[in-house]
């Protein structure tokens, strides 16, 4: 995966992992074909869309209960 304006200029930023999860990261990556930094930002973008997904949904299931709530008492 390649950065829009090369991996010198993209930003950075330091993580400290937990005792064992470098290998873990490592081995994932490995068995994925991608090195650990791609990995990482897969998995980063991996979980803002599922929350952003989720919070859609939320708000989605709120508007129909609030409009079928509306509709009720105007019955």
């Amino acid at each position: 995966m390649a950065f829009e304006n090369g991996s010198r200029v993209a930003d950075k930023f330091v993580v400290r992992l937990p005792d064992g999860m470098r290998e873990q990261v490592t081995i994932a990556a490995d068995a994925d074909d991608r090195s650990m930094n791609s990995l990482i930002v897969k998995a980063i973008r991996e979980y803002l869309d599922r929350n952003k997904r989720a919070n859609a949904l939320l708000d989605a299931l709120t508007l129909a209960a609030t409009t079928q709530g509306a509709q009720h008492d105007a019955t």
